[in-house]
């Protein structure tokens, strides 16, 4: 537990996991819901989204960015650490997994303060259950943001984790329910059908078997790559 907790300080005291987790989704929430909503549908179901995508960008932001800096940067350490004490790196993955799943539940504690406080969150099985699945969508992302790091050194990191953050957020990003459909868009949200987000909001209408089951499939597929990666750079 000592070394979760010092995890967390180490998080708590990073400016940029303040910038790219709360900072920068509650701004992007607070313009959704009180200026871009004027012109879009109000209903419970768009609220929701926007609320999911808010979580799923301060997330993404501590998964890709802030996560896998801090991992490139102790990673020297702990295969040290794996050498000369019983801590192996299996050991650092799951802290590092704790840790994250912590820091993701303090993002969506903020972010649904938020919500509570522009009254824009309705509580019930729909809106509880896609919030614990985002969070569990969080695992998923940290166990990438993890192999980023095991790859990269610091300064790679540093320069290459904003344009990644965009690009995985391009696939996260509920187009259909945003834009007006067109075949581009149609052609993207098939693309996102490989990715488990793309039922996290499927769901919002009716949450089904189905879906939930197509989020968990698609997203073991999707993770089988980065995992076999990892497992190959902790048993070298």
């Amino acid at each position: 537990m000592s070394i979760i907790a010092i995890q967390l300080k180490q998080v708590l005291r990073n400016r940029r996991f303040f910038l790219f987790t709360i900072l920068l989704p509650g701004i992007w929430y607070v313009f959704m819901i009180q200026v871009a909503s004027t012109s879009l549908p109000a209903t419970g179901n768009f609220q929701l989204a926007l609320l999911l995508l808010a979580l799923l960008m301060g997330i993404l932001g501590n998964s890709i960015v802030t996560f896998s800096k801090r991992i490139c940067s102790n990673k020297d350490f702990y295969i040290l650490q794996s050498h000369i004490s019983h801590y192996s790196l299996w050991n650092y993955l799951f802290s590092q997994l704790i840790t994250q799943v912590i820091i993701n539940l303090f993002i969506t504690i903020v972010i649904m303060i938020l919500a509570i406080f522009l009254h824009t969150i309705e509580f019930n099985f729909i809106t509880i259950t896609s919030i614990l699945l985002t969070n569990i969508i969080g695992i998923y992302l940290s166990e990438i943001g993890f192999a980023i790091g095991l790859s990269f050194d610091a300064p790679t990191v540093d320069a290459a984790g904003t344009p990644i953050l965009f690009i995985i957020a391009t696939f996260i990003i509920p187009w259909k329910h945003l834009l007006p459909a067109n075949s581009f868009i149609n052609f993207f949200t098939n693309v996102q059908k490989l990715f488990p987000t793309y039922y996290l909001y499927a769901g919002l209408d009716h949450l089904s078997v189905s879906h939930l089951g197509l989020l968990f499939v698609t997203a073991i597929i999707t993770l089988l790559p980065w995992l076999s990666f990892i497992y190959r750079k902790l048993i070298n």
